[in-house]
């Protein structure tokens, strides 16, 4: 028994612990922490992640018989083991989010998977354009926030910084002149964006700017192109990485510096499986690493903002635009008073038509921003009052003319618009609400000489298909870019002069106690859009709630700052992030009555365990907002406390109730959307 070896190992399912293998003495010697070994798993076989060092038989867990264990098949030797740093941040995750381990480490391990396990080729060398390095001209508040960033850098003590620059006033070439600074240094270079469209762009610019290879790391990359970049990270050929939220775990050697620009927008969070924030895993991986994180903004979240007034994060500002002009000029239009266009789908007002021909007669370009696609929000009976609904989920199919399609935003079921009402049989069925799809249908009409691109996610289904749209507006062959959120985040468009906000009011409704935060960041992201150029540009907001709070800070009637006051204030008060922790649970099932009693009894077990003066409070259950989800039902309590350990202590004694009951509790650590 003395000779016989264990290995406990973590497998990729959502499944708590480690499992317990017999390792054959002929694997012994290359069993590495952070390698791979394939395993039988019921009736499959996985590859599973090496946590720990082997152990003697005599160190069996309890309950476990040598006999009844299954043997280590063998040690996958042709797959880069785990960065050190990389493995620390999954533990840290697994620990923080209440997330198995298994599914961390998938998350960190894109290379661990059938499809690139198959791949015949060697790995090759990542493709470079072979740009020469170049650099431009820098203002002197972009090379004082440089030097005040570097000197953070040098001193390797793990320090955050906060960015927080106007649109349009260059942070993204503070960022490359900080990655030159750490490459001289031998030093590694992550950057990271929120959404993968923007990507390519920043790749190719970082690319051109420091005249080496970059890598490319999302979800969305090839199988062979993923084996590639990490073979050459493994081996020290790729320095820089560009990627958007999964590039967190890309395994740089020697990290040096972590960029995450637009650091306020919420796509940073993994609304699925493990539900960690990129941001604030990039935080904790620049104190693992020693490295310099840099948060860059033109609207920075309240969390972040916080962090530097309690002098735990740095701050570097840049309040002017590069170039003549400054800031665009913001009108909003009063749509209870204001002239409308008749006929279309979306309100639209006589001045706002106006002014897009005006534009597009000048030469120059527009962006119309609505927050909504397909032709209309959902199909209604006027006979009856019949709304069409998704079978699957509790929320109405939106109208898809150009496909004929009734669709769900939300699980993608699909149908036929029908000729008839289901509950009268009636005809008389109106498209109601206003989406990406029937403004396309309506500008040409009324705009002479438009030119319009769509840019939204029934149109952007691959990287290729959103540059060939991004490109063909750039390059002037279209005149007006019509989309959803994609319009929003860091796209440079120096001949756009106007944008316009089609119906601000869409941003105002969410039940979510940062709704007025989001609004006003996605405005005010959106508005930077205009005047990039050499001449100036003008933003029109549309609303029926012209007087919003909101649309008084953007339009400059009120100042950020006093408005971020007010939210801060409400938010201390109410003890929500960041002047306290907050965590989800959502009880699921297909029973909707069931799902109810068992979460109205987590809720009992709560209180009863944690009575007032225990630090936390429980709010609800109550359905969710969405409670039927893909054939789910779904009910949720919102867990908070003013201390992380009362939350955790909270969420730890969740998770073993809950095992009693044969329903799913999900544990979502700072959810968003609450």
């Amino acid at each position: 028994m003395e000779s016989q070896q264990i290995l406990s190992v973590a497998v990729p399912r959502p499944l708590d612990g480690l499992f317990t293998y017999r390792l054959p003495e002929r694997l012994s010697s290359r069993i590495e922490v952070g390698g791979f070994v394939r395993v039988p798993f019921g009736k499959a076989t996985l590859d599973a992640f090496v946590v720990e060092p082997s152990k003697p038989a005599s160190e069996l867990p309890p309950g476990l018989e040598w006999d009844q264990l299954k043997e280590v098949e063998d040690v996958l030797s042709d797959v880069p083991k785990m960065a050190q740093d990389v493995l620390s941040l999954c533990r840290w995750a697994h620990d923080y989010y209440f997330a198995p381990l298994g599914e961390v480490l998938a998350c960190a391990a894109p290379m661990l998977n059938s499809d690139v396990r198959k791949l015949k080729r060697p790995a090759k060398k990542i493709a470079f354009s072979g740009a020469m390095a170049r650099s431009v001209n820098l203002t002197a508040d972009q090379l004082q926030v440089i030097g005040q960033f570097d000197q953070l850098r040098q001193l390797r003590l793990g320090k955050t910084a906060l960015l927080h620059g106007v649109t349009g006033s260059g942070k993204t070439e503070v960022y490359i002149e900080l990655a030159r600074k750490a490459l001289a240094d031998g030093q590694g270079v992550l950057v990271l964006l929120p959404e993968i469209a923007l990507t390519p762009q920043l790749h190719r610019r970082f690319e051109e700017s420091l005249g080496e290879p970059i890598g490319l790391w999302h979800s969305a990359i090839p199988a062979a192109k993923r084996r590639d970049l990490n073979q050459s990270l493994a081996e020290g050929e790729v320095r820089v990485v560009v990627g958007a939220r999964s590039g967190i775990f890309a395994p740089l050697q020697n990290l040096g510096l972590i960029v995450v620009d637009e650091e306020h927008d919420a796509s940073y969070k993994q609304e699925d499986r493990v539900r960690y924030h990129a941001r604030d895993l990039a935080v904790v991986r620049g104190k693992f690493t020693q490295s310099l994180v840099v948060l860059g903004s033109a609207t920075p979240s309240l969390e972040s903002l916080e962090r530097v007034k309690e002098g735990r994060y740095a701050l570097g500002e840049l309040k002017h635009r590069v170039g003549a002009h400054g800031l665009p000029y913001v009108e909003i239009v009063d749509l209870k008073t204001e002239e409308k266009v008749q006929g279309t789908q979306a309100p639209l007002s006589v001045l706002a038509l106006s002014r897009i021909q005006e534009t597009i007669d000048s030469g120059h370009q527009v962006i119309v921003y609505l927050n909504r696609r397909g032709f209309a929000a959902y199909l209604l009976c006027k006979e009856c009052g019949t709304v069409s609904e998704c079978s699957h989920c509790s929320i109405s199919l939106a109208v898809h003319r150009s496909k004929r399609q009734l669709k769900c935003h939300h699980c993608g079921y699909f149908e036929p618009i029908p000729f008839n009402c289901k509950g009268c049989q009636g005809t008389h069925l109106q498209a109601m609400g206003a989406g990406t799809e029937s403004l396309e249908d309506d500008l040409p009409k009324l705009i002479q000489g438009a030119r319009i691109a769509r840019l939204d996610r029934d149109l952007v289904t691959s990287t290729s298909r959103l540059n060939e749209i991004l490109d063909r507006f750039r390059s002037g062959q279209s005149n007006l870019l019509l989309g959803t959120q994609l319009l929003v985040k860091g796209h440079d468009f120096p001949n756009v002069t106007l944008v316009v906000v089609v119906l601000a009011d869409s941003l105002f409704r969410w039940p979510d106690f940062r709704a007025p935060e989001r609004a006003f960041q996605i405005l005010k992201q959106v508005s930077g859009r205009a005047g990039r150029g050499e001449k100036s540009g003008t933003v029109l907001i549309q609303a029926f709630d012209a007087e919003h709070p909101v649309l008084q800070v953007v339009s400059g009637l009120q100042s950020e700052e006093s408005f971020f006051e007010t939210e801060r204030e409400l938010r201390m008060a109410l003890h929500y992030p960041p002047f306290g922790r907050i965590a989800r649970l959502r009880v699921e099932g297909l029973d909707q009555a069931q799902v109810s009693r068992a979460a109205l009894s987590l809720g009992d077990l709560l209180r009863s365990e944690f009575p007032l003066g225990s630090g936390l409070d429980v709010l609800g259950p109550s359905e969710a907002f969405l409670e039927k989800s893909n054939g789910i039902f779904r009910w949720d309590l919102l867990l908070k406390a003013r201390e992380i350990q009362v939350l955790q202590k909270a969420l730890r004694y969740s998770k073993r109730v809950s095992r009693a009951s044969k329903l799913r509790t999900q544990i979502d650590v700072d959810p968003y959307g609450v």
